[in-house]
C-alpha cells in the first residue's frame, strides 16, 4: 500500500506524503534545469525539456512551501535568516577565489552577503513570504472560502503589479513567485482533499495525468519541430519587469499553468514513496547544486562536453545532475546540513536543556 503519512512526533501534525513527493520531484527538476541551462540553444531537445520544466517546477516548490508554512518568529530568525546568511557568507570566498568574481564592482562584500547569489533567491524569498503567513492564515481560518479567494486574488494582484517595476535586490522574484506560496497557505485544506480524492478515485489520477502528458507533450513536440530555435525561455515564466514584449497577460498565464500543473502532479505522483523520501532531503541538494554547477563550468567541463554529440551531452547532464542529487541527498550529508540549519533553533537549545536536566 502507498504510504499516506509518517508517524509524527508528539504534538506535531502528521507529514503529508504528497508534499514530500512534490518536493522530491521539484528538486530533481531544479537541479536538472540548472545543469542543462548551459546548453540551451544548442539543440531542440535541450530547448524543449528546459522550456517545459520551467513552466511549473518552481511553482511546485513554492506551493509546497506554502502548504507547510506556519509562522514562528523564533524559527524565522534562528533558522531561516541564520541559514540564509550563513550560506551567503560561505559563498563569498567561493565566488572570489574559485569564480574570480569582483565583489567590489558588484557593490561590495555587504551586498554580496545580503543580496542572494543565483539560486539563493529562494531562501531569501521564504523569509519575506513567511512574514505574510499570519495574515494569510487569518483569511483562511476565519473568513472561510471568501477569505481564501480574496487572499489569493490580492497575492496574484501583487505579483502581477510587481512586473511594472524594475525591483532591486532580487525582489522581482520574491514578488513574482509569491502567489504560488500564498495558494499553498490559503488552500491547504482544499489541496489535501484533492489528494485524498485522487487516491480514492482512479479517474482523478488518470484524467489529470493524461491532460498533463498531452499538453506538455504537444508543447515539447512543437519546440522540436519549430522552424526557428526556441531557447530564449517562455516569456510567461520570466520574473523581470514587463519589457520587450513580456506582458502582464504572460505572467497571469504563468500562474494559471503553474497551479494547474502542480495540482495534476499531486494527483498523479503524490503518493510515490521514492519521491517522498527524496523530498525530505532537499535542503543540501538545493544549497550545493549551484556551486557545483558553477565550478564545473569554471573548470571548462561544460565547454568540453558541448563539443560532443547531443547523446553524449545529454548523458553528461544526466550524470552530473544525478550525481549531485545522490551525493547531497545522502542521509549523512542531510544530517550535517540539518544540524547546521537548526544550530540556534534546536541543537544548542536542546543541549542546554539536557544539561540543565542532568544538573538538576
Amino acid at each position: 500500500m502507498p504510504q499516506t503519512q509518517t508517524i509524527p512526533a508528539a504534538g506535531q501534525p502528521p507529514r503529508r506524503v504528497y508534499v514530500d513527493a512534490m518536493k522530491g520531484l521539484g528538486i530533481i527538476l531544479v537541479v536538472w534545469g540548472h545543469f542543462e541551462e548551459y546548453y540551451r540553444g544548442t539543440s531542440p531537445l535541450f530547448n524543449g525539456t528546459f522550456e517545459c520544466m520551467y513552466l511549473f517546477h518552481m511553482a511546485l516548490f513554492c506551493l509546497c512551501s506554502g502548504l507547510v508554512a506556519k509562522f514562528n518568529w523564533k524559527k524565522l530568525i534562528l533558522q531561516q535568516v541564520w541559514l540564509y546568511l550563513a550560506c551567503q557568507a560561505l559563498l563569498i570566498p567561493f565566488r572570489t577565489a574559485v569564480l574570480t568574481e569582483d565583489l567590489a564592482a558588484a557593490g561590495g562584500t555587504l551586498t554580496a552577503l545580503l543580496v542572494p547569489w543565483r539560486h539563493m533567491w529562494y531562501l531569501y524569498a521564504l523569509i519575506f513570504w513567511e512574514l505574510t503567513v499570519p495574515v494569510l492564515a487569518l483569511l483562511r481560518d476565519k473568513l472561510g472560502l471568501p477569505g481564501r479567494v480574496a487572499g489569493f486574488a490580492a497575492a496574484a494582484a501583487a505579483g502581477l503589479a510587481a512586473g511594472f517595476v524594475e525591483w532591486p535586490w532580487s525582489l522581482n522574484r520574491v514578488l513574482g513567485f509569491f502567489p504560488f506560496f500564498a495558494a499553498g497557505v490559503l488552500f491547504r485544506d482544499e489541496i489535501d482533499r484533492w489528494f485524498r480524492a485522487a487516491r480514492r478515485l482512479p479517474s482523478l489520477r488518470l484524467l489529470p495525468g493524461l491532460a498533463f502528458a498531452a499538453v506538455y507533450g504537444f508543447w515539447f513536440v512543437s519546440i522540436l519541430r519549430a522552424p526557428e530555435p526556441v531557447y530564449e525561455g517562455a516569456r510567461i515564466f520570466n520574473d523581470v519587469a514587463y519589457t520587450a514584449g513580456y506582458t502582464i497577460a504572460d505572467r497571469a498565464m504563468f500562474y494559471l499553468i503553474g497551479l494547474a500543473s502542480a495540482l495534476a502532479l499531486i494527483a498523479v505522483l503524490g503518493d510515490v514513496r521514492a519521491l517522498a523520501s527524496l523530498g525530505k532531503r532537499t535542503l543540501p541538494i538545493y544549497i550545493m547544486h549551484m556551486p557545483v554547477y558553477a565550478f564545473l563550468v569554471e573548470l571548462g567541463c561544460y565547454e568540453a562536453a558541448g563539443g560532443k554529440g547531443v547523446p553524449a551531452v545529454a548523458g553528461w547532464v544526466f550524470l552530473a545532475a544525478g550525481g549531485c542529487v545522490c551525493l547531497f541527498g545522502a542521509k549523512p550529508v542531510t544530517a550535517v546540513f540539518g544540524f547546521a540549519a537548526n544550530l540556534w533553533y534546536k541543537a544548542l537549545p536542546g543541549l542546554a536543556k539536557r544539561g540543565r536536566e542532568t544538573a538538576g
